[in-house]
């Protein structure tokens, strides 16, 4: 039966027994490739032809589910391969797959049911997990497993595995003979429950609980081994006994002379058993906080979802939480309830009593009606009366009564109390108040007894100072008068800074800087200044009044400066008329020696100009720096500098007569034949140089050779009667003029009109 009527029929329902036909010679296998839901709901099986192979895609699985499989094997052997995304690129490629499928959970040569819990391998990323149904003998399987045979069917179930709370270990393994594996280990609080159930595929061993100091020999927990389980499923419930409270224990398997295969899963059942530590010792004062601590609980499985507090046992929740602080407003022996909530719901409640007893004595309070002085000191004016209060008076309890004395002497009961005097003076009234366990509090009260009289100063001679100097001291002298109290029990205070308010009573003016009757100081800065001056009498009343002055500097001081200032200015202004002056003349004189040499006051200015622009002189220049004639430097006038360029020209054309160049190795040289220049040649060259129009120069026929020196001009053979006009600006001066040159010159050498400097026109 083809694979393409394997596929038809899977769609349709699997009605009928589908096959996948083998696949010709040794080379990679050519699986057919279905995923689980297409093959899970076959009742009768899913067939596979002898060489042939399916791959089952079970989707992506991640390591933190545990996965239950069935796998049932009907009619012949055949293998049963699981691999993930990487080991099925081997298999498919026709490599060697031994090592690359997962050993717990395939079968090679399978033929039967068996069932596992299988739970993937530990990975950062979830992997897509495959199982091979394998009937062929193919390259990659070393000769191993089934090689084919008979059509075989198989069936599958794969699911997630239910799982217990609170599980340790949930898995299949395969243990070689003889080896001994630490499956798993585990410390949990003493009282809780742990369970295995083991279910084994092939061979025997042992399974048992060893403590640490147990590991590597042959001593066990007592009560913990299933000894040769194989063949049937084996169960343990054991309950941790107080010995091992948090001690790291081993679950141990051992294989028999087989290799082990088998499922295990252990979990843990959790004690549940709140505990509360009390470190008041039981005992404590009203409003007194106490710790509570159920940080004992027994919760090494966080099987704790809460823990309640109830302090007052009224069946209401207070707190919640391991560590509470409760306290109490009233004495008596006080029940405390702790309910503690497992993460299934279940819950259990342990008591605890705490004795709460007053200790703390009552506060007196005094209150009343009358005035308060800065000090909080009552203030009575003579045969006034004021009534004090007892009833702000208070207790973490409660207060019981109250009693008054003045001065020391026992006055009243009474939780209200009135006093009057016609003597000013100093008074001490006292409250006494006790609560219900007997406890006392007290306070005093002072109360000053005053007249209304008001002092008045008398500030004429202060008032007379209106000017003084800076850093130099002063004298003030206070006076005031009172109708009641004598001169000598007069106090004065003197505040000196206004702005700040030193004995912080919310005025800036009455500060006790300096206390009596004279005050001497002095002012270190010019400019105004106010100080204040306040008189109190012996009922503390008082008269104040500001005074304001200028702090100005001493004269010696100020005329110093002035003289200073002003000498200082007279300097810098002969400075700057002596240098203007002498510039200025030198500056004359540069121009006069310039007009001197030749030149017109024009240009002695624009010379005198541009130097003074191009060139860095010293403040003191002198006329000849000015000029430009310093180191016998030659200066010529326009018109000197355009006579001496003609002159030059013409004696570059014509030679010069003077005789002052003598070769005097003449005799030496050969003979040398005279050049006969024609008159034409020099009338066209003088043209080229002369500022008025010249006449053109007549040509004849006959060719004439030669060459003629003037100052760059070539004169050529044969000159057409046309001329050319050039215009430049001068590089020296900047001025621009212009020179007609004959046709057939190309270049000329021409001395500016404005400044004579030679000038190189060309063409």
């Amino acid at each position: 039966m083809s694979s393409p009527r394997l596929l038809v029929l899977l769609l349709v329902g699997l009605m009928i027994t589908p096959a996948v036909m083998a696949t010709n010679g040794r080379a990679a296998p050519q699986c057919a490739e279905f995923d689980l839901s297409d093959v899970v709901s076959s009742g009768a099986g899913v067939a596979v032809d002898p060489g042939a192979c399916i791959i089952v895609d079970l989707g992506v699985r991640s390591y933190s589910t545990t996965l239950a499989i069935d796998y049932e094997i009907m009619d012949d052997a055949m293998d049963v391969l699981l691999f993930d995304e990487n080991g099925i690129q081997t298999y498919k490629n026709g490599q060697n797959y031994r090592s690359s499928f997962i050993a717990e959970a395939s079968f090679e040569s399978m033929i039967g049911s068996e069932w596992l819990d299988w739970t993937p391998p530990v990975s950062i990323n979830a992997k897509n997990w495959y199982v091979v149904f394998d009937n062929a003998a193919h390259d990659g399987d070393e000769g191993m497993g089934d090689q084919g045979g008979m059509t075989a069917k198989f069936k599958i179930q794969f699911a997630p595995a239910s799982t217990e709370d609170y599980s340790l270990l949930h898995d299949t393994f395969i243990v070689q003979p003889g080896e001994k594996v630490n499956l798993a280990t585990f410390s949990v609080d003493s009282g809780s429950g742990f369970s295995y159930s083991a279910h084994p595929i092939s061979g025997t061993g042992d399974i048992f609980i060893q403590s640490d100091n147990q590991l590597g020999g042959n001593l066990i927990i007592a009560d913990t081994s299933r000894d040769d389980f194989g063949g049937s499923d084996s169960q343990l419930d054991w309950i941790i006994p107080e010995f091992l409270d948090l001690q790291n224990l081993n679950l141990m398997v051992e294989a028999g002379p087989n290799p082990l295969h088998f499922s295990l899963e252990s979990w843990f059942e959790p004690v549940l058993s709140p505990v509360i530590v009390d470190y008041s010792n039981g005992t404590t004062s009203i409003g007194q906080k106490v710790t509570l601590d159920a940080r004992d609980t027994p919760n090494s499985l966080q099987q704790i979802r809460t823990l309640s507090w109830d302090f007052d046992a009224d069946s209401s929740y207070d707190a919640i939480g391991d560590l509470v602080e409760a306290s109490w407003d009233t004495p008596g022996l006080k029940t405390i309830n702790l309910t503690a909530e497992s993460e299934t719901g279940e819950t259990t409640m342990v008591s605890h009593q705490i004795e709460v007893i007053d200790i703390s004595d009552p506060v007196a309070v005094i209150s009343g009606s009358g005035t308060r002085g800065l000090n909080g000191e009552w203030r009575l004016l003579r045969l006034s009366d004021l009534v004090l209060q007892a009833s702000n008076s208070y207790d973490d309890h409660a207060v019981s009564s109250a009693s008054w004395s003045i001065d020391g002497a026992p006055m009243s009961s009474a939780s209200q109390f009135t006093v009057s005097w016609s003597q000013i003076g100093t008074y001490v009234a006292t409250l006494t108040v006790t609560d219900p366990s007997g406890n006392t509090g007290s306070i005093n009260s002072t109360i000053v007894v005053y007249d209304s009289t008001v002092p008045i100063l008398e500030t004429s001679d202060i008032v007379e100072i209106k000017e003084v100097y800076r850093g130099e001291e002063i004298e003030f002298k206070a006076k005031a008068v009172d109708l009641w109290d004598e001169q000598s029990a007069l106090r004065f205070t003197w505040d000196l800074d206004l702005e700040v308010d030193s004995n912080n009573d919310g005025d800036l003016r009455n500060d006790p800087d300096v206390t009596g009757p004279i005050l001497i100081t002095s002012f270190d800065s010019n400019g105004e200044h106010a100080f204040a001056l306040t008189v109190y009498d012996g009922s503390n009343n008082s008269d104040f009044e500001v005074f304001k002055l200028q702090a100005v500097d001493p004269p010696s001081e100020t005329n110093l400066f002035g003289i200073v200032a002003i000498i200082f200015l007279v300097i810098l202004v002969v400075l700057g008329v002596v240098l203007f002056g002498f510039k200025g003349i030198q500056r004359r004189h540069a121009i006069e020696m310039l007009m001197e040499n030749g030149l017109s006051a024009e240009e002695a200015t624009l010379r005198v100009q541009e130097i003074a622009r191009t060139t860095k002189l010293p403040p003191f220049a002198k006329a000849v720096q000015m000029a430009g004639m310093a180191e016998g430097t030659v200066v010529k006038s326009s018109v000197q500098l355009q006579s001496d360029a003609k002159r030059a020209e013409m004696d570059a054309i014509y030679g010069n007569d003077n005789g002052s160049q003598v070769d005097q190795h003449a005799g030496f040289r050969p003979s040398s034949p005279v050049r006969q220049i024609d008159p034409a040649f020099a009338e066209a060259a003088l043209a080229a140089f002369s500022d008025e129009p010249q006449a053109k120069p007549v040509v004849t026929s006959t060719p004439v050779s030669g060459k003629v020196k003037s100052g760059g001009v070539t004169l050529p053979g044969v000159i057409p009667p046309t001329n050319h006009t050039l215009k430049s600006d001068c590089t020296s001066c900047g001025k621009a003029f212009t020179v007609t040159m004959p046709q057939g010159v190309n270049s000329a050498v021409v001395a500016c009109p404005s400044c004579g400097s030679d000038q190189l026109f060309e063409r």
